[in-house]
């Protein structure tokens, strides 16, 4: 069954005493901050950085209190460091990701798969924001590949791209989940805030089934959930040109 949590937790997995666990997601309003403290000048000036590797990551929630990404595109807004903490300050390319994944117990992994497809699988995008008469959406530029999880449970999944992703300047890098990937972390306080890529009026918990994560290039989307006191945990990193 879905549980009717609070909009301010995240997507959370819950193991009820005699069957098997089940996810739950809360949801966002649509709000972009134009700054990126954690994100500066002053990194722009160097050879590279990794964006959102300026804060300490947290550990993932599973297997203990198992909450999962299940199938949607997602925007870190906010971390300690400051507003748009993955949103590049100068033109560049994306030459590598990590993802922080915990590992989810036999009957938990079992119920993922039924609920939201095998394997856990993730990938990282290049989003430009594009205004529009209803609100900022988001324009996908460019995509890595598809990566398959199974193997990287319980660890750091490090992703070096052959073909690096081109990133201009305002642009986002996204984690995007076609399935589900145990890389989040909750009730982590204000600081921490990431928006969904779901439509306006679609970000309760009875919404999760129609969620989709965005891997179309070109194509244009709504980031209208936002999710407080949470974090997908992945890092990018950029190289700048010169």
């Amino acid at each position: 069954m879905l549980t009717n949590s609070s909009p301010r937790t995240g997507p959370r997995f819950v193991r009820p005493v005699t069957v098997a666990a089940i996810v739950t997601v809360l949801g966002l309003a649509l709000a972009l901050a134009a700054g990126n403290s954690g994100n500066s000048a002053d990194a722009a000036k160097s050879k590279s950085t990794v964006l959102g590797g300026a804060t300490t990551m947290q550990d993932p929630l599973c297997p203990e209190r198992c909450q999962v990404v299940p199938t949607v595109s997602g925007i870190q807004k906010l971390l300690p460091t400051g507003t748009s903490p993955y949103r590049a300050t100068a033109n560049g390319k994306i030459t590598a990701w990590k993802l922080w994944l915990g590992k989810p117990s036999a009957e938990d992994r079992a119920a993922l798969n039924a609920r939201f497809g095998s394997p856990p699988q993730a990938a990282i995008t290049v989003l430009k924001p594009v205004r529009t008469k209803r609100g900022t959406k988001f324009k996908l530029r460019s995509k890595s590949p598809v990566e398959g999880l199974n193997r990287e449970l319980g660890g750091i999944a490090t992703f070096r791209l052959k073909k690096p992703l081109r990133i201009r300047t305002g642009n986002y890098v996204a984690l995007s989940v076609p399935t589900w990937a145990p890389a989040f972390a909750d009730g982590l306080g204000s600081q921490y805030a990431w928006r969904a890529s779901r439509q306006p009026g679609m970000c309760g918990p009875g919404s999760i089934d129609q969620a989709r994560s965005q891997l179309k290039v070109g194509s244009t989307r709504f980031y209208a959930c936002n999710f407080k006191g949470s974090r997908l945990l992945f890092t990018a990193k950029l190289k700048f040109d010169r």
